[in-house]
């Protein structure tokens, strides 16, 4: 898990912890099993009836990517491009189709493929870029997920909140004042577990997987580019130079001598 993430968790777990000790006679009021039965089950029943069965269950796994650092390794893919922008500009053919054999990115492999097949670049960029809106799509899909739970949660807290209110009212009129104190204990609780899951968990969760799509976006549309430059006939110079302008941000302190330099350990052993 990322050290800062790590961090800013546990801190703020911490300060919800003892503002709910300080603020509380009785921390132990706020554990309520049916009040968060009715939360968590009332958001994936909305969940599953929203969204096919598969795709929900295959965004849930992808809540692991909260203890998973956003970082990319964009220096490796400058590598393997310039690497093989060098063979290409060399005429080194053959060596480009054993390389390509050993290349673990079935991305840029296919591309690479296809400038080695002489297909035109049309066609090329057609096929990368059908990918690329491939994968934004499958990711917007599991992103929409956990926006929507992140909105029924609150609302099935409010159902909560009403069938809390719904029971004590109904005891009203046999004077139990232990059975009221429960069900008032349910009308409030659950609102509170539908706030807080929306908000600690299923927001955060879409954000950092929006982050981890963009960050990929970035990795996909700078491979395409180094793909369309080498068919072009660039230089390995230009194409790093264009490369490495995609390197923004966290990517700033890449040294691009060593990128240039750098042939990945898979290729050209």
């Amino acid at each position: 898990m990322n050290v800062s993430n790590f961090v800013g968790v546990i801190t703020g777990v911490l300060f919800l912890l003892l503002a709910i000790g300080f603020s509380a006679d009785n921390p132990a009021a706020f554990i309520n099993l049916p009040g968060l039965l009715i939360v968590v089950g009332g958001t994936l029943t909305a969940i599953l009836v929203s969204f096919p069965a598969k795709d929900a269950i295959a965004a849930l796994r992808q809540a692991r990517v909260v203890t998973e650092p956003l970082t990319l390794n964009l220096q490796e893919d400058v590598g393997k491009i310039l690497y093989f922008s060098r063979l290409w500009f060399r005429n080194q053919f053959t060596q480009v189709d054993t390389e390509l054999e050993k290349l673990d990115d079935p991305f840029m492999q296919r591309g690479l493929q296809m400038v080695r097949d002489k297909q035109p670049l049309e066609d090329v960029m057609a096929l990368l870029n059908w990918k690329i809106s491939q994968y934004r799509a499958k990711e917007s899909g599991v992103i929409s997920i956990f926006r929507s739970m992140a909105t029924f949660a609150p609302a099935f807290g409010m159902v909560g909140s009403l069938v809390g209110l719904v029971n004590m009212l109904q005891q009203v009129e046999h004077g139990s004042l232990n059975a009221m104190t429960s069900d008032m204990a349910i009308a409030l609780v659950t609102t509170f577990y539908g706030l807080l899951l929306a908000n600690l968990v299923f927001k955060p969760i879409a954000t950092k997987l929006e982050q981890r799509r963009n960050l990929k976006l970035v990795q996909l549309s700078m491979i395409a580019e180094g793909i369309a430059l080498i068919h072009q006939n660039r230089t390995p110079s230009t194409i790093r130079d264009t490369l490495l302008s995609f390197m923004q941000g966290e990517y700033r302190d890449v040294d691009s001598s060593a990128a240039f330099q750098a042939v990945p350990a898979k290729l050209g052993a």
